[in-house]
């Protein structure tokens, strides 16, 4: 894959993209879909912490992973080159959340680095959806986001849409109860306050001071308290609860995207929400009846994948930063109603191969979704069917994944 882009020298540019189709909050995605797509079922493309930043090579929080924040950029670049010539457009992209980094504040540089990284964006052959991560809220306040059009609401980035018929996506806002993005004397922060005295009372609640991980090495999930995690909170989890209830009652599967993972098990352990557990219930419900297939994630770099006991598949998919342009940390998703397939350049630099994730198959004449590529394929359940990850994955034998830092986000 040729790569020519020098970001330093698109930086200059700082253009504001033109984003289309989904800013306002009843927007559907069924006029984005063609004939073929509806009949053959839809394809999404997909990449997940660019983290760019026109800066040298740094290292995360705790000095431990090396972040390629100019290289980010130039593999955004290839992905969308790589969207546009599908032979078939996708429905939409899925930008899973941390399009910029946070140094970005520290250099000033916030305006231009989102408006450069939104440009590339625009260039797609379909609107983006944007998810929120930590990194924006180091680099823009509740208040701000919610009047950026790259976003549905910004204050409360939690919606759902249907991107084809019997098909529901849910977005979910892991940073409803956090310490980041909101005001002082919002409930949602002093919420977050008061848990994470609790559970990790090394953070103080300017989220900037103190040593998160002091005895917090061997502490298990409770590593997840910090303050680059956080919380769906209550009012989110209901809506949640009625949204899957809703899609099971009308008979939709259904895909979750949320910017922080949900199972422990799709990542190193420590960059769950902080009321991860409770999520999983509402997946998990008799309400829900086995209508999620699949839950789509980042913010942890190394990624990870796993299929619970119910046969519900968690990605957690790679950042472009831990290669930077040598990387291929992007690529699409195929849905049909009995499997999921996701394609890429290089799946392993897309969702590791980790936890009996399929091994990568190569397509090497292409087809009508896409040009020769490798791919996976994840089969799903029935919705009213209880499995065994057994019987909906491979039988790849593949230990569990190698331990993680927790301060690398």
């Amino acid at each position: 894959m040729v790569r020519n882009l020098s970001p330093r020298a698109h930086v200059a540019r700082c253009r504001l993209p033109v984003i289309s189709c989904l800013q306002s909050h009843s927007i559907s995605l069924r006029s984005c879909l063609s004939k073929s797509s509806i009949n053959d079922g839809f394809t999404f493309g997909l990449i997940a912490d660019v983290q760019w930043a026109d800066t040298h090579d740094g290292y995360n929080y705790g000095n431990t992973v090396k972040r390629c924040y100019r290289g980010a950029l130039v593999t955004l670049q290839s992905a969308v080159d790589w969207w546009r010539k599908l032979p078939t457009p996708p429905v939409f992209i899925a930008q899973l959340g941390n399009l910029i980094d946070g140094i970005n504040k520290t250099l000033g540089n916030t305006d231009c680095a989102i408006s450069t990284a939104l440009s590339h964006l625009s260039r797609a052959p379909c609107p983006s959806v944007n998810l929120v991560g930590n990194h924006e809220l180091s680099n823009f306040s509740r208040s701000k986001l919610a009047t950026k059009s790259w976003l549905r609401h910004g204050d409360a980035e939690f919606y759902s849409f249907s991107p084809a018929p019997g098909w529901q996506t849910i977005v979910l806002d892991p940073y409803q109860i956090a310490l980041m993005g909101h005001a002082l004397d919002d409930p949602r922060r002093k919420e977050a306050v008061k848990i994470l005295a609790k559970e990790n009372p090394k953070v103080f609640s300017d989220s900037k001071k103190g040593d998160w991980s002091q005895g917090m090495e061997d502490a298990g999930y409770q590593r997840r308290f910090v303050p680059c995690n956080g919380g769906f909170g209550d009012a989110q989890l209901v809506w949640f609860r009625k949204e899957l209830a809703k899609s099971a009652e009308d008979g939709m599967k259904v895909i979750i995207m949320s910017h922080v993972t949900i199972h422990p098990q799709a990542c190193g352990g420590s960059s769950m929400a902080w009321d991860y557990q409770e999520a999983l219930d509402v997946i998990h419900s008799e309400e829900a009846n086995g209508c999620v297939v699949a839950v789509l994630s980042g913010h942890d770099p190394k990624g990870g994948y796993y299929c619970d006991d119910k046969g519900v598949h968690h990605c957690t998919f790679v950042s472009p930063l831990t290669k930077g342009e040598e990387g291929f940390a992007f690529g699409l998703v195929h849905i049909r109603p009995e499997y999921m397939e996701i394609r890429g350049p290089k799946i392993d630099d897309l969702l590791p191969f980790k936890n009996r994730r399929p091994i990568a198959g190569w397509l090497g004449e292409g087809d009508s979704i896409s040009g020769p590529c490798e791919f996976i394929r994840l089969f799903l359940k029935p919705a009213t069917e209880q499995t065994t990850k057994g019987d909906i994955i491979s039988n790849v034998d593949l230990s569990m994944s190698e331990s993680y830092d927790m301060m690398q986000f």
